[in-house]
């Protein structure tokens, strides 16, 4: 069995090799990816206790194939429409050999019948709005959040235009230069 960080740099060389021929993501060689993997990891000290993730958008693997490495006590969700990114996903967690991983290859609609989370997550998927609004029944009080984004003020913005009556809510820092990133934490107040 391999080590975690051997598992991790497996994952990124094949995710490099998928990527010269199926455009993946905008990286192009294992220091730029090295950036998405420490902003996974930046999310593991919220997943105690969260047995069940659903990872929203998970594209080339971040953070979902880097959680479900990490955390292999978890069963992890990884929702991607897009059918190349579904397939490297699915191809990567048979050839890691992550039990913890399923892929779900469809779109994210309001209505749906993938259950209840404990933990949802997503990086680079959309307005915190519309995340809260399309898993309202993959949810329940107990439910954590915990969204990568960008700067403080895009943010601000996006906060606003939530019911903060309904929402409670922490902005992390974990990355200042040379790119601001921020961790989300969002968890519902008692209904």
């Amino acid at each position: 069995m391999l080590e975690k960080n051997d598992l991790v740099n497996k994952f990124l060389e094949k995710a490099l090799k998928y990527n010269q021929n199926h455009n993946l993501f905008n990286r192009n060689n294992k220091k730029e990816l090295q950036r998405d993997v420490n902003e996974s990891l930046s999310i593991n000290p919220f997943i105690k206790n969260k047995p069940k993730i659903l990872d929203l958008g998970s594209g080339g693997g971040f953070p979902g194939i880097i959680t479900a490495i990490t955390n292999p006590e978890c069963k992890i969700y990884l929702l991607e429409k897009n059918n190349k990114k579904s397939y490297f996903l699915k191809k990567t967690i048979i050839e890691l050999g992550l039990a913890n991983a399923i892929v779900v290859n469809k779109r994210l609609e309001q209505e749906n019948n993938l259950g209840i989370f404990d933990l949802i997550t997503a990086r680079a998927f959309s307005s915190i709005k519309n995340i809260l609004n399309l898993t309202k029944n993959n949810s329940n009080k107990e439910t954590q959040y915990l969204l990568l984004k960008g700067t403080k003020k895009t943010i601000t913005d996006e906060l606003n235009e939530i019911d903060t009556n309904n929402y409670i809510y922490e902005i992390i820092n974990t990355e200042e230069k040379p790119k601001e990133r921020n961790i989300v934490v969002i968890k519902k107040t008692n209904e």
